[in-house]
């Protein structure tokens, strides 16, 4: 059975709906900033492990019923009756209700507070058409997500050749004028396969240091292209926020194996102990039409790469 923890969370809410009326409302103090950040790096995390719960209880709701399909006709013969599975499955019912009642709670709160400007979702919708097999865009989360196994070579955190032209096109959508000033978070994570130690992995002895690795290699990628590093933090989470349950005996899921990378609302403010050419995102950078996606008209250009 799945055993349900949420955290207290009226705080955060709380702080994070406050936060999202001062920023409609137009320029809030970088305290306020960061007690949104805070709030909706939590909310994140928490839709993580939300995300996780919603699919075991699926899956468990799923055996059931194939249990009560499969026995139905044998009790029938025996005069008994299923009653006790039917009532589990009732239950299991009820607490996936919840359950999803909460995850959607967390999801206009992380998601929704605030959007992203229509002109980067859609340029982040058509990047995600282009490398269906690479990555996804959520729009509520206003999250990338990057499938590690595509990504990094098993075990490495080198970006892959192939992988370098869609981070360019994201770094340069990074850079567009509306969102120029906005910070970013990379999140790397990991399944529960462990890290087998050789000589090769001395510098990741364990799914903590993968992950973390990944988000830092991702970050030197994008800065490399254009993206101002006082704009990114990197962040990993290892093993402990798998999207989707590993398989029996450590076997790991390729849907845990990612790297998600958020737009977050906070905003670069000025720092005097900052030399000034890092201050703000480098200018210059709007993203041009690209000749290989073929816009079509009333669309929105994707960032060319090479």
């Amino acid at each position: 059975m799945v055993k349900l923890s949420w955290r207290r969370g009226s705080r955060w809410m709380a702080a994070a709906l406050a936060g999202g009326m001062l920023m409609a409302g137009g320029c809030v103090s970088q305290q306020r900033y960061q007690e949104l950040q805070t709030a909706f790096n939590q909310a994140q995390g928490q839709l993580a492990a939300a995300e996780h719960d919603l699919t075991s209880l699926r899956a468990e709701i799923a055996r059931l019923t194939a249990r009560l399909a499969a026995d139905d006709a044998a009790l029938k013969a025996q005069g008994g009756g299923n009653a006790a599975l039917l009532k589990e499955r009732d239950a299991l019912e009820a607490r996936l209700a919840a359950l999803r009642k909460r995850y959607n709670q967390l999801l206009a709160l992380a998601g929704g507070t605030p959007r992203l400007p229509h002109v980067v979702n859609t340029a982040l919708e058509q990047l995600a058409q282009r490398y269906p097999n690479l990555l996804a865009f959520n729009k509520k989360r206003g999250m990338l997500r990057f499938k590690s196994d595509l990504l990094f070579a098993l075990g490495s955190v080198q970006v892959r050749a192939s992988a370098r032209a869609a981070l360019k096109r994201f770094a340069a959508i990074l850079n567009m004028p509306v969102i120029a000033e906005n910070e970013i978070r990379i999140v790397g994570n990991t399944d529960d396969v462990p890290i087998r130690h050789t000589g090769a992995t001395v510098m990741n002895p364990t799914n903590w240091y993968l992950s973390t690795n990944r988000a830092i290699s991702v970050m030197y990628v994008l800065k490399r292209d254009g993206v101002v590093d006082r704009r990114m933090q990197v962040a990993g989470w290892g093993k402990t926020h798998p999207i989707a349950p590993n398989a029996p005996g450590r076997h790991g899921n390729p849907l845990n194996r990612r790297v998600d990378v958020f737009i977050l609302p906070t905003k670069l403010t000025y720092n005097p102990y900052v030399p000034a050419a890092a201050q703000l995102a480098p200018a210059g950078l709007t993203p041009a039409p690209s000749p290989m996606l073929g816009n079509p008209p009333g669309t929105v250009p994707v960032p060319s790469g090479p």
